[in-house]
């Protein structure tokens, strides 16, 4: 440890046993903790939107398939 945090476990220890506590410890917040969990459910929820749905990725992806394949079978009545 580096000697910054060793004093600031040292103060910490003595004032633990004068029955006050210092709250220099640092740590993550369940706050910062909700917030990050928030965060990433509304990313979650705006890609599976993006992938499904009316106008999803997805959807559009298969509309093209079907429109390729329609016009691959027109090109070959038209070569025959």
């Amino acid at each position: 440890m580096r000697r910054t945090e060793e004093t600031v476990l040292e103060k910490n220890v003595k004032y633990l046993k004068k029955g006050k506590i210092k709250s220099n410890i640092r740590g993550i917040t369940l706050i910062a903790l909700v917030i990050t969990i928030v965060v990433l459910l509304i990313l979650a929820g705006v890609t599976i939107s993006t992938l499904t749905g009316e106008n999803g990725i997805l959807t559009k992806a298969s509309t093209s398939k079907e429109q390729t394949e329609i016009g691959q079978i027109k090109d070959r009545a038209k070569v025959d």
